[in-house]
């Protein structure tokens, strides 16, 4: 027992020993009570009243219901309002104003606002019995409103209702004056703190309270399951004792296992909830209130009792009936069309168990252990209950809270969100309009007010049942509970006892509960658990010694709140049973880092928080301390959850808070989505960065919610309780023997029976036991592991250790295990721990796989692996960015908002890099030890190594085929936690498209012109900014301001003192000399404040490079060891004890004192130079430059060149500024101007002729890929005007340019027909004839030296017979496998004549003239006779392949970065911009993604500026100086001038028409007389159809004129006639070009034209137009004039 900790146990001998506390009372205390309570008080009360009238500290423990609260509140009832005999009329006199006399600290805001309810009982009852003083109580929370605090500052109340936050904020506020009256403090459920952080933040506050008061306060302590009394007992009293009144004859809680089904392994399947759903809504009996009368229980009618019935009912499409005369449940849904879709989950049978006992009770509470589950169990309740028709005794339907009214909308029938088959158990079914509800969630993500509600409701008796988590564990009286069910085995006895004892909670109850697993080895478990809670085994509560963070967050509160010495807060401190132990230098090293000690240059943004005087010990605040004490306090980690809210205006019926959400949940969301929160729907409005706006949805399919990291794992306490459970019930599984079951199997079913198991448990959890040991010989207890191996699908191994210890002792074993691994294997495992073991992967090895030498360590080297290592891991990160915020190092910047997740974690980063240099920076130590101590067990791990070690407990290795029945859940969860964190598919082929290696990129691209890139002023702007010469960035001129200063900008002179400071007032002596920097004489204010740091010890005056200057006290000692400047000898002393045990001392591999302080100049400057740094430090240039070439070599800066180094946090402040402004100066050009930038590089503004044009033209086009017939019928003549297919052939032969085949679009789809055409259709996909020849998909041309075109390799012998090089094919396959390697790319040939060939339409066979008149004798026998004039495939096949000379060709040897950038090079050549449109239209595969990170380093090296330079393009649009140059020169034509220029006709298909990709369509338009506005008739269908033919006429680059593939339909896009006329007269005369080059003979193509925007050709206007192009008049419209030789007849 601790030492000043007294017990006193119940017993009748000793019951008239506490007699007195209840005679002291008085008498209208006595009356009342009497009156309220017949029975009398109990034992535990009497003992309580007698210790806290003698004035003890007393820790109260007793079961739930047993009037603890009662008994430590009646006393300072009793003591506070008591009248002296004839002292009546002094009720009536008012009171002076004085303070609060009693606290209450409850764990929550709800149990408080429970305890202030309850307490109006007691208070009304004294005062109507007899005289009594009037007391007053108040409650102050974090949901107090700003007025209610203010009142209660003025007019503080006699009873104070609070929660340890609050208290904290009251002690650090001017609050704090009315608690020096406080006499008695009362900690509620003082088990939930004291294991924890929250609860050393508390005993901190305790101690600061008596502080304040003249004597300390008398404490009570109440909870009901407390173990061991005497830790907890030390927790409360600190150094005073502490009297330990216990309840040792409570009630055996009545706890019961239940499993609803025969076998969890075969368990029956039903119909599932969108069919049960379904039977329900459709069934006729519903009525408007979705009542049934003959509606079967789900689960029940329709269950199939073996899978082969099951398979039966599907195969005949109907449901199979169980037999049960009149169920309608298994009934198919009127109008379906097949059997009902079934589930084999467990879920929906707990479900029915659940209803089933909710039905049976009057109120029922469930208890689940997550938010999701809460959220998900009752939904299905409610749906459940609803398919059931509702219980004719269920009331009306339950109305919505007032100020969550469904506006008239939501009245409309549920709409599904959902498909049917899959996403359903993240989904709510939609419910009936008007359906009762029997359950309601209750949990800490549902606002304070449905939770309020729920709670009401559920006291009432108007609502049946409430799914809880922890939040209803603790004593919230919510009125009589029936019963209580525990869905999976509660975390742990002691909550299993606080849950349970929510039912029949009063005086002398009997709890009841019932735990239903939700898998087979949750049964082991709940055995565990139901046994420990029917002996009270409680777990051991162990307090959170020395937490550095929560000392670092007090002690800002503690000073801000008056000034200290170090010694008193010391002993302040050390009072607190949690810091009872603190090393003073531990202390100390969280002073040093508070007042700015860790001195560096990563940490020289960091304020220093108060000031610590060394010499006297004297601690004091700094600005904003006491602000940013009370707006991050508390202990509770920020999660970044989303508040959720109503719109504005609805919360005039209450507040507009509806609970929160997880960020990820959050994240996965997006505005419309219906979710279901608080057992409503709601339909998500608006998401914005700090909340989620919804609107009430009600009845509507909605989904889930989930939160993410609930609980901590399992304690090894209870694990090893497990373990010996295992080991005893192993000896009861012999086999039976011939009679019937073994003595010791009798002995263990009696034991499961005496837990509370039902029938199917004991079955159940019997078989899994017998399976598990016949898979592995034994089972996993307190003194045996086992090694199970066994292979996945794909071979590998898989290592199973099966232990039972938890997964804090698991996850630390884990990471040693993967050292192990990775040292005796080479490779690096995946490993995962959960409660019940570890599961690890590992690949398959030649010889044997080690094993139990893997898993076993020495105690020494295990600890000190995972000591060495814990730094390295995400859950040191994490608690590292925890303990940063609450040792107030991370400030919001918002108090009130959230602060997302990503930006905590980045800023924890920054600060966790920074804080490694040295060797005991707190908050890291902090991180360490409550990752070693709290997160992991490192002592539980140690001991089993220990006890594995001298053979206590051995390792068992068994070899299985299969994984085993305990292996099963391991293997869910180790499959889930690669599914959602590691092995994403989509991750791995965005990093596959992404990754570029940044090496290569540097080869590549080069550095150069970096500096070139930054913006002379935006370097003069940022320089300022830094040094706190801008507007708005001077520093006030007093001792703080300056002392930020000097922190932040390092040493310096009066005369650089004096430019920063505001308000420095007037000189106080001579001018500041310039030239020497030595003040003879400073501003008044500036004098002042110097003078002040330097008497305080806090600055003072050294010489640096022959200058006088101001630097702190904490940098003197840096200085001095890198540049000997001359400190005095107490600073030099003081130094040198902290480089030896100071808490600020740096590790051996931290930087050199000199480059710190260059880094630190350099973090406020610019450009700076080695002159600069010389000058500055008064060192030599080669020094300095040495100093820089190594800061730049870590990465710290960044080298420029000849120009100089910049830091990298100012290089991308500078980068990012220069770029935004060159963005800003270039306005954005229209579509068009781009689109005549395009065509002057593409030369078809102006036409080249020869051959030289043709090699410009193919090298532009470099890598294209373009459907064959294209290149030489549209894509080569227009850009070449005496194009011939011999100059083509001259290129390719030279061997300058080569072309490549791939196959098209049409032939990747599958679509294997020929792709030739037929007479007159060219590029046409007709079905294969047997005369056909494949015709070559896409193909491409690429300059022989560019880094993408193919390597040429050795000739083929194609043209003549077949030699032994060409491979082994078969005769009549060979011409066929040739052709097919030119079609995908593999061979070449050495002219296009081949491509040409293949193009050409098959000859078709010479036919005589059908005959008119036939002869009667003919038709006797009509039989075909031979046709000649054809040629075979085969043949022409030959006659293609003959054409040339082939050669095989093979891929570019280049890398991914060489083919990005030459792909971002042709783009930009061909283009200008490049940008999504553009990529994803030209480019390759992927669009701009795969080409984002060499734009980006383009940018970075200044190759190409990023802007938005075209309208229409998106935000991400790059470009060079160049093009931009150009493309605004081309936009300053004048507006008067617009469609002045030539009509040039571009095929929708080729590579510069811009039109309908990068640039949309205008609308439709024409000149004033013709028509109407727009498209009429059937032309009005959206943007023209891009098909093969079709053209568009451009003038100016704008697009005038759109023309159909046989100019039957025209659409233009001007309402000038003359722009129009010109562009037909274009249109007119590029297609009488292409119809000469083609050589069609006269009257071959009738081209006629029959509309114009819907407007019929024959209109007088549109013919008009049309004829003044050149056609002519045709009974269909107007027909295109063609000469005999493709000339027109007229123009």
């Amino acid at each position: 027992m601790a030492a000043g900790t007294a017990t006193s146990s119940d017993g009748a001998a000793t019951a008239s020993a506490y007699r007195p506390g209840w005679e002291n009372f008085s008498q209208a205390t006595r009356t009342w009570f009497s009156d309220a309570f017949p029975t009398g008080p109990t034992a535990v009360q009497e003992r309580a009243w007698a210790a806290i009238r003698r004035g003890e500290n007393a820790l109260v423990i007793a079961p739930t219901g047993s009037g603890k609260t009662l008994a430590a509140f009646l006393s300072a009832i009793d003591r506070l309002g008591r009248l002296d005999t004839g002292e009546a009329e002094a009720r009536e006199r008012p009171e002076p104003a004085g303070g609060v006399r009693v606290v209450y600290i409850s764990p929550l805001k709800a149990l408080g606002a429970d305890v202030e309810r309850n307490l109006r009982r007691p208070l009304a009852g004294i005062a109507a019995v007899g005289p009594a003083l009037p007391i007053s109580v108040g409650v102050r929370s974090g949901d107090t409103p700003a007025r209610e605090r203010r009142r209660l500052r003025e007019h503080p109340p006699e009873i104070l209702i609070t929660t340890p936050e609050s208290l904290y904020l009251m002690l650090t506020s001017a609050a704090r004056e009315t608690l020096r009256t406080v006499e008695t403090v009362i900690v509620d459920e003082i088990h939930s703190f004291a294991g924890s952080k929250r609860g050393t933040h508390l005993a901190l506050s305790l101690e600061r309270l008596d502080d304040l008061l003249e004597r300390p306060a008398q404490r009570v302590g109440l909870s009901a399951t407390v173990s061991p009394h005497e830790e907890v007992a030390r927790f409360l009293g600190g150094p005073h004792p502490v009297t330990v009144i216990a309840d040792d004859g409570r009630a055996t809680p009545e706890v019961t296992v239940a499993v609803p089904v025969e076998n969890m392994v075969r368990i029956p399947a039903i119909s599932d909830r969108r069919t049960r759903m379904e039977q329900a809504v459709g069934s006729p009996s519903i009525g408007a209130a979705g009542r049934s009368s003959g509606l079967a229980r789900a689960g029940t009618g329709d269950a199939w009792r073996s899978d082969r019935a099951l398979r039966r009912a599907m195969a005949a499409g109907q449901d199979v009936q169980s037999g049960r005369t009149g169920s309608a449940g298994a009934s198919r849904v009127p109008g379906s069309a097949g059997p009902a879709r079934v589930s084999g989950s467990i879920w929906p049978h707990l479900e029915n168990a659940i209803l089933d006992q909710v039905l049976a009770h009057r109120t029922t509470l469930v208890f689940v252990n997550s938010r999701g589950a809460c959220e998900r169990l009752t939904a299905r309740l409610n749906e459940a209950y609803a398919a059931r028709g509702g219980s004719e005794n269920a009331g009306e339907p339950e109305p919505r809270l007032a100020s969550h009214a469904a506006p008239p909308s939501e009245t409309q029938a549920p709409v599904h969100r959902e498909s049917w088959e899959m996403g359903t158990a993240a989904h709510t079914e939609p419910m009936p309009q008007g359906a009762p509800v029997i359950a309601r969630a209750h949990h800490g993500s549902v606002s304070k007010e449905q939770r309020l509600d729920v709670e009401r409701r559920l006291a009432s008796g108007e609502l049946r049942c409430v799914v809880a988590t922890a939040s209803l564990e603790l004593g919230i009286d919510i009125g009589s509970i029936d019963l209580v069910l525990q869905v999976a085995p509660p975390p742990s006895v002691a909550a299993g006892l606080q849950r349970v004892g929510r039912a029949d909670h009063r005086v002398g109850g009997r709890p009841r509960g019932v735990i239903y697993p939700v898998e087979r080895t949750h049964l082991v478990d709940a055995v565990v658990a139901a046994e420990g809670m029917r002996a009270g085994t409680i777990e051991h509560t162990v307090l959170v010694t020395n937490a550095l963070d929560v000392l670092a967050q007090q002690t800002v509160a503690a000073v801000s709140a008056g000034d200290l010495t170090a010694n008193g807060w010391f002993a302040t401190v050390t009072r607190a049973a949690p810091y009872a132990s603190l090393p003073r230098r531990a202390f100390e090293s969280v002073l040093t880092l508070l007042s700015g000690g860790f001195s560096s240059a990563d940490l020289s943004d960091f304020s220093p928080r108060i000031v610590w005087d060394r010499a006297t010990g004297r601690l004091s605040a700094r600005p904003n301390a006491q602000r940013l004490a009370v707006t991050s306090s508390g202990t509770i980690p920020d999660r970044g959850m989303f508040p959720v809210v109503l719109p504005e205006g609805a919360e005039e019926a209450g507040r507009r808070r509806v609970g929160e959400l997880d960020e990820e949940m959050v994240n996965e969301s997006s505005p419309g989505d219906i979710i279901t929160l608080g057992t409503s729907s709601w339909r998500i409005r608006q998401i914005t960065g700090d909340r989620v706006v919804v609107d009430p949805a009600e009845g509507r399919s909605a989904r889930l919610p989930f939160w993410r990291g609930e609980g901590l794992g399992r304690p090894a306490a209870t694990g090893l309780a497990k373990g010996v459970f295992l080991r005893e019930a192993q000896a009861g599984l012999e086999e039976p023997g011939s009679t019937g079951e073994s003595e010791a199997e009798q002995v263990l079913r009696r034991r499961l029976m005496d837990a509370g198991l039902d029938a199917h448990a004991q079955d159940n959890l019997v078989a899994l036991l017998r399976e598990q040991c016949c898979a592995t010989g034994v089972l996993p207890t307190d003194e045996t592991l086992v090694l199970e191996r066994n292979r996945d699908e794909s071979g590998s191994w898989r290592l199973i250790i099966h232990s039972t210890l938890g997964r804090r002792v698991h996850e630390p074993w884990a990471m040693a295990i993967r050292e192990r691994v990775q040292q005796v294997l080479g490779i690096k495992p995946q490993v995962i721990a959960t409660d019940d073991g570890i599961v690890l992967q590992i690949p398959v090895l030649k010889g044997r796989l080690p094993g139990a030498e893997l898993v076993v360590f020495d105690p020494l080297e295990v600890s000190a692996l995972v000591r060495s290592r814990i730094d390295e891991t995400a859950l040191f990160a994490a608690r590292f960015r925890e303990c940063a915020a609450r040792a107030l190092l991370m400030p919001t910047t918002r108090p009130g908002h959230r602060t997302p997740l990503w930006l905590q974690r980045v800023k924890a980063g920054q600060l966790l890099e920074a804080a490694r240099q040295f060797q005991d920076f707190p908050v890291s130590v902090e991180a360490a030890r409550e990752c070693l101590q709290e997160y992991y067990d490192l002592p539980a791990l140690t001991g089993l190594m220990e006890r594995l070690g001298s053979g206590r407990v051995r390792v068992v290795e068994a070899d299985t085929t299969e994984p085993s029945p305990f292996a099963h859940p391991l293997l869910f969860g180790y499959t889930s936690t690669l599914l959602y964190q590691e092995d994403l598919p989509h991750a791995e082929h965005r990093a596959r498209l992404l990754s570029l290696d940044p090496q290569v990129l540097d080869a590549l691209l080069g550095d150069g012109g970096l500096a070139g890139l930054l913006d002379d002023e935006v370097m003069a702007e940022v320089e300022a900014e830094l040094q706190h010469l801008a507007s708005g960035r001077r520093a006030r001129a007093d001792a703080e301001g300056i002392a930020d200063l000097l922190r932040e900008l390092g040493p310096l002179t009066d005369t650089e003192l004096v430019e920063r400071c505001d308000d420095t007032g007037e000189s106080g002596g001579d001018d500041v000399q310039e030239d020497s920097g030595v003040a003879n004489g400073l501003p008044a204010a500036v004098r002042s404040a110097v003078d002040e740091l330097a008497d305080a010890g806090r600055a003072l005056r050294v010489t640096i490079g022959g200058r006088e200057h101001w630097v702190r006290i904490e940098d003197a000692g840096d200085l001095h060891l890198a540049l000997g400047t001359a400190i005095p000898e107490s600073v030099a002393e003081q130094t040198a004890l902290d480089g030896v045990n100071g808490a600020a001392a740096r590790i051996s591999a931290a930087r050199s004192p000199l480059n710190d302080l260059v880094l630190r100049h350099a973090r406020v400057h610019t450009l700076i130079t080695p002159g600069q740094v010389a000058e500055a430090f008064g060192i030599g240039a080669s020094a300095a430059e040495a100093a820089l070439r190594e800061l730049a070599g870590d990465g710290s800066l960044v080298s420029l060149g000849d120009a100089g180094w910049m830091e990298s946090s100012v290089f991308t402040r500078v980068r990012n500024r220069s770029l935004a402004r060159a963005r800003a100066a270039v306005a954005p050009v229209a579509p068009e101007v781009l689109q005549r930038l395009v065509l002057e590089r593409a030369g078809l503004d102006e036409a080249g002729s020869g051959i030289d044009a043709l090699a410009e033209a193919l090298a532009a086009l470099e890598g294209v890929w373009l459907p064959a017939d294209l290149w030489e019928s549209v894509v080569l003549p227009a850009r070449v005007a005496d194009y011939r297919p011999a100059m083509l052939d001259e290129l390719i032969a030279s061997g300058e340019v080569v072309w490549q085949a791939r196959p098209g679009e049409e032939l990747a789809l599958g679509q294997r027909g020929s792709g030739r055409t037929g007479p007159g259709e060219r590029g046409s996909a007709a079905p294969a004839r047997a005369d056909n020849v494949v015709a070559l998909g896409e193909i491409a041309f690429f300059p022989t030296d560019s880094a993408l075109a193919p390597v040429v390799g050795d000739a083929l012998a194609w043209a003549g017979p077949r030699t032994e090089q060409d491979g082994d094919l078969s005769e009549e396959g060979s011409e066929d496998e040739r052709w097919r390697q030119v079609r995908e790319g593999a061979a070449t040939g050495r002219s296009f004549e081949p491509v040409r060939r293949s193009l050409e339409p098959a000859p078709k066979a010479h036919r005589a003239p059908a005959r008119r008149v036939r002869s009667r004798r003919s038709r006797r026998s009509m039989v075909a006779m031979p046709q000649t004039g054809g040629q075979t495939a085969s043949g022409r096949l030959s006659s293609v392949l003959s054409s040339t000379s082939w050669v095989r060709i093979s891929a570019a040897p280049a890398s991914t970065e060489e083919r990005a950038i030459a792909e971002v090079e042709s783009l930009l050549d061909r283009y200008g911009v490049v940008s999504r449109d553009v990529a994803l239209a030209f480019g390759g595969a992927g669009g701009l993604v795969p080409l984002m990170p060499v734009l980006r380093r383009m940018e970075d090296t200044g190759t190409v500026l990023r802007g938005g330079f075209v309208e229409g393009l998106g935000p991400a649009q790059f470009a060079e100086r160049e093009t931009v140059d150009r493309l605004r020169f081309l936009g300053q034509k004048p507006a008067g001038a617009r469609g002045s220029g030539t009509g040039i006709v571009l095929d929708l298909k080729d590579p510069a028409c811009l039109v309908g990709r990068g640039s949309a369509w205008p609308e439709p338009a024409l000149p004033a007389g013709i028509g109407k506005v727009g498209i009429e008739g059937e032309e009005a269908g959206g943007a023209p159809q891009r098909r093969r033919g079709a053209s568009v006429v451009l003038i100016d680059g704008a697009p005038v004129l759109y023309a159909s593939d046989s100019l039957k339909v025209l659409i233009s896009y001007t309402s000038e006639r003359e722009v129009l006329t010109r562009a037909l007269g274009a249109l007119a005369t590029a297609r009488q070009g292409a119809l000469a080059r083609q050589g069609s003979p006269p009257g071959r193509h009738r081209t006629v034209v029959e509309s114009l925007n819907g407007v019929s050709a024959l209109d007088r206007a549109v013919s008009d137009l049309l004829r003044q192009a050149g056609f002519v008049s045709d009974p269909r419209g107007m027909r295109l004039a063609v000469g005999p030789y493709g000339a027109s007849f007229s123009r």
